[in-house]
């Protein structure tokens, strides 16, 4: 009977933890970069829809549709640097479906967008075609004389890779996931092998870092819970074991 008592008491306990493991979304933050040229970086918080769940090997997580920032973003270049180029202007569209993922696995959820390539006077040297987050190849008309084509890949919390024909090097960019019962930070990887007929290949990786934190309302509760559920079990088997 004692025995049964303490499961009881200790399965309450058990119960309202595991519970009390699912987080929302607290901010997104998502970048892209083209080759080496400058990176654009979004970020969003507040009203997002998605939640994780679990720790480590054992996370699951959500992003809704939306929840991926994004937007016009134009960023100047020292014409020193790389002349004739002036600036980088990205547009970026953000998720228009929503994604789930796994620690074991990798996932699929697609971003769309276009990185152009400025010169003097806001002339499109390059507009390349983005979109990552799942395997494809987009290959847009020629325009101008200029062809493209771009391999993109599904995200990963652990490292993906792309081999710099013209550097003759490895570039990677390196995922993490540091859930802990639903919360902490996830970083996803997503590489883009973009292949043009006037720029050589450009390898272009996305990145989206997601931060989830547990229900601070409903954990206390769900402690509250916990406690008065094992002290009425407690106190039940105290009476049923009597003085001895």
């Amino acid at each position: 009977m004692r025995r049964t008592l303490l499961g009881v008491a200790l399965g309450i306990v058990l119960g309202a933890a595991s519970s009390a493991q699912a987080g929302p979304l607290l901010q997104a933050v998502f970048s892209f970069q083209l080759g080496d040229m400058y990176p654009a970086i979004y970020t969003a918080s507040g009203g997002l829809g998605g939640s994780a769940s679990g720790t480590g090997a054992g996370a699951t997580w959500a992003v809704s549709a939306g929840d991926v920032p994004g937007g016009l973003l134009t960023l100047s270049i020292p014409t020193s640097a790389a002349p004739p180029i002036e600036r980088m202007q990205y547009v970026m569209n953000g998720n228009a479906a929503a994604g789930s993922f796994s620690a074991s696995a990798d996932g699929q959820m697609v971003v769309t967008g276009e990185a152009r390539v400025k010169a003097y006077g806001g002339l499109t040297l390059l507009g390349v075609p983005v979109t990552v987050g799942a395997p494809s190849v987009i290959q847009p008309p020629v325009v101008s004389g200029i062809g493209i084509t771009a391999w993109s890949h599904a995200w990963t919390s652990k490292t993906t890779s792309l081999f710099d024909t013209y550097m003759n090097v490895v570039r990677t960019r390196m995922g993490s996931n540091g859930l802990v019962n639903g919360g902490g930070t996830v970083v996803l990887v997503s590489a883009l092998n973009v292949v043009t007929s006037i720029a050589g290949q450009l390898p272009s990786f996305a990145t989206l870092t997601l931060t989830y934190a547990p229900d601070a309302v409903a954990e206390p509760a769900l402690a509250l819970l916990a406690a008065a559920g094992a002290a009425g079990a407690l106190r039940l088997w105290r009476r049923r074991a009597g003085p001895g």
